[in-house]
């Protein structure tokens, strides 16, 4: 619910600002987030999930909580120091003068990141996440604003910062309230010691995306980066439910490792995998009907077409966010088995896996990109995406249950099913015309899709059942 929250108020904020700036305005704009998160990423050492598992074990939380500031400190001054002596290059591929903004980008960010992270390993992972979540609203708030005071693309850089940095101050003050403990060299050293295999998986989780949009400004503009900005926000957003997933079964791995009880954590990783894909499998078929229609409707943009020999003209948005959403497919796959692997004490198999991401998407991103632009982006992420995942699914001690397959069949056979009643309610309406048409088409594959889920698979439906009765509870 929480990433709900915040990508509704991120989508209808992406909305405006593209039918305002246009496609090139948001290209600056994710440019600059990709130089943001991917020096970040860079430079705060895999500290989040190591604060999560250090904090969740129960000791030392404020001294662990202070590590991870002293560490963020460190690393926003080196970053500001690089930014510095680069500002030419990255103001080049910005096509803005901001490049000394980004350190203050990284250090609200990742301040933000230590409070949400302690709040986690103190098993409020529902609370941080509609608090990190929920900055999209402050965000898209405060760049309107500026927006409004003629600021135009600027306002979203310092809306970004101003609005990441009021997150940090409501979480810090508001809910974490940790007093800084200054921790001993043994402590910090056993903190590092972690994190080092945990930085690799953050490299993996994070550098991949963000260097698609720093490719992208670099070949072919910052035009062509917001319409990647807008096809991987559509599509991400199938992954709300397996990030949700992530998030909660991470501290929860460590818990249950740490109390010796390895029948629930097979059971916990059994349940995480089944519904790790229950969005992002239909959004691949619904891209592959829709994709152009959803951009041109929605964002006022015509991606264009592509011709595809004996297929005919294809929607270049069609495929790309086809594709995205077979990434984020893996990518949600990928983020629940390391959630587990770094949960059991495992980490150095987590870091493997992204070493494997990064090897494979530094070998194909040229030769992709240069050969088919945004779709070949699209293609390398979904190979480095799904090799990792594949390393992460063969490192498995046991394997699978019978369940846990059929239930993943039944979402893609379902995903056929709603195929089929889309595109012949496509047909019938003669393609779409407007906000309206696209709903109901929308709405027709929704229906469709959970209603042959739900009719032909008891498991899901008596999970869905015990759902609605947990939720009914807590509203009451």
């Amino acid at each position: 619910m929480a990433n709900v929250f915040g990508t509704v108020a991120g989508f209808a904020g992406t909305v405006y600002f593209t039918r305002l700036l246009g496609t090139s305005g948001l290209g600056v704009y994710a440019i600059f987030t990709s130089f943001q998160m991917a020096a970040a990423t860079l430079v705060t050492f895999g500290l989040f999930s190591a604060l999560t598992k250090r904090v969740s074990e129960g000791e030392n939380e404020a001294k662990h909580f202070t590590s991870g500031v002293l560490i963020v400190l460190v690393g926003t001054a080196i970053s500001a120091v690089a930014f510095a002596a680069a500002a030419p290059l990255v103001n080049g591929i910005l096509d803005a003068d901001a490049a000394l903004l980004v350190p203050l980008g990284i250090l609200s960010w990742s301040l933000m990141r230590v409070a949400g992270a302690f709040l986690e390993g103190k098993g409020k992972v529902a609370l941080a996440g509609f608090i990190e979540n929920g900055r999209y609203v402050v965000i898209v708030g405060i760049q309107t604003a500026l927006l409004l005071l003629g600021y135009e693309v600027y306002a979203l850089l310092w809306g970004l910062v101003l609005g990441q940095f009021a997150t940090f101050l409501v979480a810090y003050l508001g809910y974490a309230r940790v007093i800084p403990a200054f921790p001993s060299r043994e402590l910090l050293g056993d903190f590092l010691s972690f994190s080092k295999y945990t930085y690799v998986q953050s490299l993996g989780s994070q550098l991949f995306k963000q260097a698609d949009y720093i490719v992208l400004g670099q070949l072919f503009g910052s035009s062509a980066a917001g319409l990647y900005k807008l096809s991987f926000t559509l599509t991400e957003a199938a992954m709300l439910f397996s990030s949700a997933l992530s998030d909660v079964s991470f501290p929860e791995f460590s818990r249950l490792e740490a109390s010796d009880r390895a029948e629930r954590i097979r059971e916990l990783l059994a349940k995480s995998v089944t519904y790790a894909g229950l969005f992002a499998i239909p959004a691949i078929g619904g891209g592959l009907i829709v994709g152009n229609d959803i951009l041109s409707v929605i964002y006022d943009v015509d991606p264009g077409t592509v011709s595809l020999g004996a297929v005919g003209a294809v929607g270049v948005g069609n495929l790309l966010i086809a594709v995205l959403a077979l990434a984020n497919l893996s990518n949600g796959y990928r983020s629940v088995l390391e959630s587990y692997f770094l949960g059991t004490n495992r980490p150095r198999i987590s870091a493997l896996s992204s070493v494997v991401l990064i090897a494979t998407y530094a070998v194909f991103v040229l030769p992709l990109a240069e050969l088919a632009g945004t779709i070949g982006l699209g293609l390398v992420t979904t190979l480095s995406f799904g090799g990792s995942c594949l390393l992460l699914w063969w490192s498995l001690e046991y394997r699978p249950t019978r369940e846990l397959l059929a239930d993943v069949g039944s979402q893609l056979a379902a995903t056929l099913s709603m195929m089929l009643i889309v595109g012949a309610v496509y047909a019938l309406l003669g393609g779409i015309s407007g906000l309206f048409t696209l709903g109901v088409v929308l709405g027709v594959g929704g229906l469709a899709y959970f209603a042959s889920l739900l009719v032909t698979n008891g498991r899901l439906r008596n999970d869905a059942w015990w759902v609605v009765q947990d939720l009914r509870g807590e509203i009451r």
